[in-house]
């Protein structure tokens, strides 16, 4: 038996196959040249696709799709690392401005703290003084206006009711002068604010509240008030006092806290390796804290606490007042409030004791400008005027009132006690006597009492009114409609004026006040006119150099010429000019000596307890030394951030040592207006760095003291001191690029 072969495995038929000849036969008939051709052609193309299958394209455009498909993705990966590198050093470029803003922060926080701490304890040196004035001049206002005014509880004569209640019995009298009844008449005009009516009313509503309030003023400005506690104004001494101390003990934590918090706002508190340092870490301003007898100088004089001959007490505190310079130490009161002038006036401030008016100046004319009759010069004397001068000047002022006068010399006694410490003093109390003749009263004053029955070792003080005028003509009766036409009011000074005299000044032997026979061309002579009512008459001359030309239009005369000089110019003549005073009595003052209450009472000012400047050290940080200020108030800021890049940190960070930016800046802080803690002028400002091996030893020193500073980690501060010292010697190079 014979096996069987296995079936031939063949192939589909070439392309060019007959069809045909196949057809029936297992075995293909081929052309041997075309097998020979086809059988290389296999061994040099891919293999036929067998038509059972999918036929792939494997044209020349789809290979090309797959070329560009990698090329985009090696593009695309280089245009995201390109992206990457653009983000990462951009956020690397922020976090340099950042962290070299935060040093600024840094710096220039705690710099601008110290100056605020400065300028809060020159604050309160400042107001201290001025309360210390404020307490016995408010405590001086409620006795002087109880002896301007009577109320309805007394029976004594004020002394601006005594005015007022003489002028209306005058008028409704009679006077004679017509220009004298209308300046009378002004006096007493409700609607004039400055008049002895105003004045009344005034006054009344402030005696009104301090009789009705009795405790209201002594709540305030005594030592001990009436219920036994502390004065506002005392307690208000002593908390200024210990927040002055409190200020400058804690200065160095609340210039490390701020700049701290300055670097927060800046860093971000997102990240806990964000960290900033303020050098020194302890930053510290030398001071002193003198007495309370240190203000006696700033309260009189305006000058800085020191030793001062015409001063009742001394200081004894070492360091102040050494220095008084126009440049560096001008104080307060020159720097900032500009109280000054660099020719004293002299005579100074007057007081109203009873003491006698000196007379008249000279007739009111008009001088030659200073500039023709006065060469310049150096001023004389560098004067500064203090808190007391100041305040004074501002208390309560009525032109024919006693309440300024009595105010101050309330307020002398007042201060008296204060410096050094006198037993109690009295003043005279008013109670005036206006009636002039027994059952001929003017007005009420409420007894049985005349001036001139009055035993004249009891009378105090007389008081009149006077006004002046001037006129073209003698014996000129004044009438309203001729005003400025030929007579006038005297303008140049305050008139009128009520004038008071100590003692009894009889106006029947002759004139209370003096005018100087040389600054006249006649007279003077004095002659009573009409009841309670003299006149004092006198001739002058104007000046011809004048710049009225010897003319004064204020009276309608214009300048008389008499012909021209050598050098061409015209000449002018002298006029005369008649000047007429009138003099109303008032009245007399009998009353007596009362005590003046002391504010102060239970005050000890040598107490460790009261109130007292504090200043620089002046021994220990002169005005002009650098090196000093360097140490003392110059700072720096250190800050750092963590530097991370956003993406692929592994490679962009390049395995860096220090991984943090870092940034420094210098401030410093001065005051260009007054070298001490009384002028409120302290400020901050950026300066380059130097220095750096200094700062470098403070960082050094700041590792351990942070260690007591609640805002700072030591570690932290560990880390940046190590920094600074690792770049210690590339400095120069790194501040000056």
């Amino acid at each position: 038996m014979t096996k069987a072969n296995p079936p031939l495995a063949t192939s589909p038929p070439p392309p060019n196959a007959d069809p045909k000849r196949s057809e029936g036969s297992g075995i293909p008939h081929t052309n041997p040249v075309r097998a020979q051709s086809n059988t290389a052609s296999n061994r040099l193309s891919p293999p036929t696709p067998d038509p059972r299958s999918p036929i792939p394209d494997t044209s020349p455009s789809q290979r090309s799709r797959g070329v560009v498909m990698i090329i985009t993705l090696l593009a695309i990966m280089l245009i995201a690392s390109l992206v990457f590198y653009v983000i990462n050093v951009g956020t690397s470029v922020q976090g340099r401005i950042v962290t070299q803003h935060s040093a600024d922060a840094v710096a220039i926080g705690g710099a601008s703290q110290v100056a605020r701490s400065l300028n809060t304890v020159a604050m309160n040196n400042v107001q201290t003084t001025k309360i210390i004035v404020a307490v016995s001049l408010l405590d001086s206002i409620p006795m002087a206006i109880d002896m301007a005014i009577t109320d309805s509880t007394e029976e004594e004569l004020g002394d601006t009711d005594a005015v007022a209640q003489a002028i209306s019995g005058q008028l409704n009298a009679g006077v004679i002068d017509s220009w004298f009844e209308a300046v009378l008449r002004k006096m007493m005009d409700p609607n004039d604010p400055e008049s002895v009516v105003s004045a009344q009313r005034y006054l009344r509503e402030l005696d009104d509240l301090f009789r009705n309030q009795p405790d209201f003023v002594p709540n305030m400005t005594w030592y001990i008030t009436p219920s036994g506690e502390m004065g506002k104004m005392h307690q208000a001494m002593r908390s200024m006092d210990a927040h002055s101390q409190a200020v400058m003990q804690t200065l160095n934590q609340t210039a490390q806290s701020a700049a701290t918090r300055s670097a927060q706002a800046n860093l971000g508190n997102d990240d806990p390796d964000n960290a900033a340092l303020l050098l020194p870490a302890t930053p510290t301003i030398p001071w002193q804290r003198g007495t309370f007898d240190d203000f006696e100088r700033p309260v009189k004089k305006g000058l800085l606490p020191g030793k001062d001959r015409d001063l009742v007490v001394d200081s004894t505190s070492k360091g102040f007042g050494q220095i008084d310079n126009e440049v560096t130490q001008r104080g307060p009161w020159d720097a900032l409030f500009g109280w000054r002038t660099t020719d004293r006036v002299a005579g100074g401030t007057t007081t109203s004791s009873g003491g006698n008016v000196s007379g008249f100046p000279g007739p009111p004319v008009t001088s030659s400008p200073s500039t023709t009759t006065t060469p310049s010069r150096e001023p004389e004397e560098y004067y500064v005027y203090g808190p007391q001068s100041v305040m004074l000047g501002a208390r309560p002022s009525f032109p024919y009132s006693l309440i300024d006068q009595k105010i101050w010399e309330l307020y002398s006694i007042k201060s008296n006690y204060l410096w050094p410490g006198t037993v109690t003093r009295t003043v005279l109390d008013p109670n005036w006597e206006i009636d002039i003749a027994h059952d001929n009263e003017r007005s009420s004053d409420r007894n049985n009492e005349y001036a001139y029955g009055v035993n004249t070792a009891d009378i105090r003080q007389t008081a009149f009114v006077i006004a002046e005028m001037k006129s073209r003509l003698a014996n000129d009766p004044g009438y309203p409609g001729r005003k400025g036409i030929t007579w006038n009011d005297i303008t140049e000074r305050s008139t009128p004026f009520v004038s008071y005299h100590g003692g009894w000044q009889d106006p029947r032997d002759g004139p209370p006040i003096r005018i100087d026979p040389r600054s006249v061309k006649s007279g003077p002579t004095w002659r009573k006119i009409q009841k309670h009512i003299w006149r004092i008459s006198a001739t002058y001359e104007t000046n011809p150099l004048s710049p009225n030309l010897g003319g004064d239009l204020s009276i309608g005369l214009p300048p008389k010429r008499t012909g021209t000089d050598a050098n061409g110019n015209p000449t002018y003549a002298a006029q005369e000019v008649h000047w007429e005073i009138d003099v109303m009595l008032i009245g007399v003052n009998v009353g007596k000596d009362v005590d003046v209450n002391n504010p102060w009472d239970g005050f000890n000012r040598n107490s460790i307890d009261a109130p007292a400047p504090i200043d620089i050290d002046h021994d220990q940080l002169p005005p002009n030394n650098f090196n000093t200020h360097r140490q003392y108030l110059t700072f720096l800021g250190v800050a750092r951030k963590p530097s991370r890049p956003n993406f692929w940190p592994t490679r962009f960070n390049g395995n860096r040592a220090y991984p943090y930016n870092s940034a420094i800046a210098q401030a410093h802080i001065f005051n260009n207006h007054s070298f001490d803690l009384w002028t409120q002028s302290w400020q901050a400002q950026l300066q380059p760095v130097t220095e750096f091996d200094d700062w470098v030893d403070l960082a050094d020193t700041a590792v351990t003291e942070s260690q007591y500073i609640p805002s700072l980690d030591p570690i932290e501060v560990s880390e940046m001191a190590d920094y600074l010292r690792s770049v210690q010697t590339l400095a120069p190079v790194m501040l000056n690029h």
